[in-house]
Formats: C-alpha cells, structure tokens, sequence
C-alpha cells in the first residue's frame, strides 16, 4: 500500500529533521500518485490527437520512439480538423520575424524573441513536411497576412491542401486526414480513444507518466521518455474564461472536447502560465438547436455593427481573430458590456446577396454539426435568427434598441459614405491589397444601407480557441516560473501558444505543425529514466 502524505506536511517533517533536497527537487516535487504497477508503458506519451499531437507523434516515431497518443474523444482532429485547413508558411525568414514581432508589441503581449525565431525558422520548412505527410496531395496559397497594415506583412503567406477534384472535403478535413494517414497508415502509431488526461505523475522532480481515464477507468501509463501535451484550450470552460478573460456570454466555434484539462495538469505539475487572455475570437451568430455557433461574414457591402445603444461602435472590416477586443468594453456605470451581444443591421439588397455567414469554412457546427446556412438567408428568418421590419424604426424597436439613435446612426452612414468616407471609423470603400482568405473578402467594402426591408441579428463573441496555457521554450520542453524547464513535459499547439492578443487566420495550425514537431524531436533524443 502506498502511503500518501500531503505536500505541507512532507515540507514541515523534512525541515523538521533539517534534511535537504535540491532545489529542483522541491520545485518539481511529485503532486500526484505515483502507481505501485503501471498499466500501460511507451517511450512517449502524446496526450491530444489534433494537428500538435499528429505532429509530434509523426516527428517522434520517425527518430526511432515508441509512440502511444491519447485522444480524449472518440475521434480524432480536434480544431485542426474543424478549421480552414490553413498554415502559415513565412517566404523569408528576417522579414516575418519583423512583423511578426510588431504583433505582440502594440498589444502589449508577452514575447519571447526565441521562440519567435524558433518558429520562423521550423515553420518555413512546413510545406516540404505537409507534402510529405501523403501520397499525392498538392498545396496553394490562398492568403496572406491578416494585418496588412503592419510593416513586412510580405513575408506572410498562407497554404493549404487542394482538395482533389469530384470531393467534397473541407479544408480542416483535408489537413487532418492526411495527418491521420501519416500517423495510422504510415506509421501504425497506437491511438487510444475515449481516454482523457487526468494528471500528469511525477518523481524526483521529473514527469514519469501520467493518470489517464480510459473507457471510463483510470490507469497509469508510463512514459519512458516523456510526455506532450497536445490537449487544445479551455474555450468551454466557463469557469476559466471568467477569470481569465474580459466579456461575457461567449459562445464557441470550435471543438467541444477543448475544456482545458491540459492547463490544470501543467499547473499541477508547477508550469508558468502565459496568455490566457488572450483569444481567437470572431462575431458570430447563434442558431437554435446548435452546439455551436457560427461565424458572421458579410459579403455584401450594406451593412454596419451598432451596440444596444443603436450606435456603431467600430470599422466592421475587422479582422475575425481580433472582434472580441471591440466588443468587450465593461460600462462601470451601468454595469453592462453595451457590445454584448450588438446588433448586424443590413439592407434587403445584403440579404438577397448571399449568406450572412459568406465563405465561412471553419467551426464545428459548419464541420461537424453540419448545419447549412440558406442562401438567401429566408431560413434564418423564420429561425428567428435574423429579425426583420419594413422600416429602421420598426427594426430598432424589434432589437429594443433606441429607435432615434439607430436612424440617425443610419443616415450617417449613409451620407459619409455618399460622400466618399467614413469619417468615423475609417472603414474602407474597396478592397485594396492582398486578401488575407480568400473567398471571404469582399471586394466592394462599404455601401450605403438601401431599400427595406431591413434585416437585424444579434451578435456574440464566438471563440474559436483560447491561445493561454503552459509556456514552452525554443525546444518544446514546458516552463515553470523561473524559467527552468519541467523535466520530461513537453508542449504543442494552442495549449499555451505562442500567439498573444494579435492573432491571425493560420497560424494556430502552424505553431501546432512547428512545436509539435520540435517537441517531438526533442522529447525522443530523451534518454529513458528507466
């Protein structure tokens, strides 16, 4: 029988006696039990089967380890697999480094130049390991930066499979089935489902293993050489959105199976924790019946965002990753956030223009759920989804929004952009410079908002993923907070991502394909604790 003594206690009888341990020792000291007899043993344990744990796993097994991933779900692909399918491949190395840079400084992100380069330098070599992932498969670029406006933008572009003729697969799909051939058929990497990561085990300062419940029962799986956590955000977890993030009554375009079970067993194994609140985040809309939301994106030109108030609060081209950060202002006063929901309002001529949600191909209702929009918009109508009035004065009054404010925020709208500009927010008339996505862009920006009848739906922040986590060095191996390396822990993906508050389209399915390639590499030149 093993015998369990809390960790307050082991410190008291230890000073108590004056004994002494390293200091890493007392750093890393074990926080969970540790087995008399191991159910299950590997060299590397991979906990997480999206594109960071394929990538690992890939990388691992390919130096010659034995790999058993551990997928919390009972199938594989987690956000990667319900995403655009993109990644961000820099074309010259000093100049993304650049601009990439200048994403965390305005915004006041934590960065870590080292790990920036590290990146950069992997990352310009992802399009030779995707095509190597699958026979026969071809890639194109089909966008580019998401913040033209910062110096270097150039150096950005973003790839993606081609999905072969007479398929319908989506572009998420397409990236992970060749993940999944690369790891299952290539490769004959064990994948375990329905088996969820409870705690990581540790000794002498080191993670040996860790307590994974599988069909429902827990056991220890050894892992010889280390662990990676691949285990995605926290994006439904409302108790640590709360705390970590500013908003309220966010709903989620991603995967369901993101809960954040590998922040806390970082945590308890004694690892710093970097950008938590920080997010990728669009405006979405909330669709009965659904699990998840979806994600607006007007094609068509007339239209504007107004807040509770009837007033438009922002230039509506914003880029999708970063709406929260126009939404999620707190009114001390009254005690509201007056963003949350706001309000699309748009013309007849928007709505014959073609879904509201125009050229969206990531989330879990569009991927999963696979909810179909209608095209113009008339089943949505009748959801409930988008409301409509003959008259901006009847519509404010169904949205119970001042009905002064939003006539007069129309007609200004209307008569600046008659007259060549929004003085306002400067949203731009047309579309100038590369696209960041395409099919998503529209080419005319902005219109003035025509005959009814006129159309108004709510919108909420839809996170896509939370970017907060365990920080990790230029190897992979995770941090705890004086910066020492974890012995044996490893980290990839979103799970303490690299990206701060700037986020833009590609780059979660590029850090995920980068770190878990070097924590791969990393945690197999491990030599085995026993």
């Amino acid at each position: 029988m093993t015998v369990q003594l809390s960790k307050r206690s082991f410190l008291k009888g230890l000073f108590a006696t004056g004994a002494a341990l390293p200091l890493g020792s007392l750093a890393h000291a074990a926080v969970s039990e540790i087995p008399q007899k191991w159910d299950r043993e590997t060299d590397v344990v991979i906990l997480g089967y999206g594109g960071a744990g394929a990538s690992a796993a890939i990388t691992a097994k390919d130096a010659g380890t034995e790999v058993v991933i551990f997928e919390k779900c009972a199938q594989g692909g987690g956000n990667t697999a319900v995403s655009s399918g993109g990644m961000m491949i820099p074309n010259n190395r000093e100049r993304a480094i650049a601009y990439l840079d200048k994403t965390y400084d305005f915004a006041n992100s934590q960065k870590d130049a080292e790990l920036l380069e590290a990146f950069v330098d992997e990352a310009m070599k992802s399009k030779e390991f995707l095509l190597s992932l699958a026979p026969d498969q071809k890639v194109y670029i089909y966008g580019h930066a998401g913040f033209q406006n910062i110096p270097e933008s150039d150096a950005i572009d973003k790839w993606r499979f081609r999905t072969p003729k007479g398929q319908k697969t989506r572009g998420g799909d397409m990236l992970f089935n060749n993940y999944r051939y690369a790891v299952e058929t290539a490769r004959k990497i064990p994948v375990v489902y329905n088996a969820k990561g409870l705690e990581l085990i540790q000794k002498d300062g080191q993670v040996i293993g860790a307590w994974i419940e599988i069909e429902g029962k827990k056991q220890a799986v050894k892992a010889r050489k280390g662990v990676v956590l691949a285990t995605g955000g926290f994006e439904f977890n409302d108790k640590m959105l709360s705390n970590h993030t500013m908003g309220q009554k966010f709903h989620r375009l991603g995967h369901p199976g993101n809960t954040g079970d590998g922040v806390r067993m970082a945590q308890a194994a004694g690892a710093d924790l970097w950008h938590m609140n920080a997010l990728s985040c669009p405006l979405g809309l909330v669709v009965p019946g659904l699990e998840t939301a979806l994600q607006i994106n007007m094609l068509a030109p007339s239209h504007i965002y107004v807040d509770q108030d009837g007033k438009r609060f922002t230039n509506e081209k914003l880029d999708n990753h970063t709406c929260i950060y126009a939404v999620n202002a707190l009114d001390p006063i009254k005690h509201r956030y007056p963003r949350i929901p706001c309000f699309v309002i748009f013309d007849e001529e928007a709505r014959k223009r073609g879904p509201i949600i125009g050229g969206a191909t990531s989330g879990y209702a569009l991927n999963r759920e696979n909810y179909k929009w209608s095209k113009d918009n008339s089943a949505e109508i009748e959801k409930g989804v988008i409301v409509s009035a003959p008259t901006i004065e009847e519509l404010a009054k169904k949205i119970n929004v001042p009905a002064e404010n939003l006539v007069a925020t129309v007609e200004r709208w209307n008569t600046n952009i008659k007259a060549g500009a929004d003085k306002d927010f400067g949203r731009p008339l047309e579309k100038k410079g590369k696209v960041a996505f395409e099919g998503r862009e529209a080419p005319i920006v902005s219109r003035p908002i025509g005959e009814g009848p006129y159309y108004a739906a709510e919108l909420y922040p839809t996170i896509l993923n939370t970017q907060g986590g365990p920080r990790r060095n230029k190897l992979g191996q995770v941090l705890d907070p004086f910066n020492r390396p974890i012995p044996r822990l490893y980290s990839a993906g979103e799970l303490g991502s690299m990206w701060g508050h700037i986020y833009q389209g590609a780059t979660n399915n590029s850090e995920a394909c980068v770190f878990g390639r070097i924590a791969g590499k990393t945690v197999a030149a491990e030599k085995p604790w026993s």
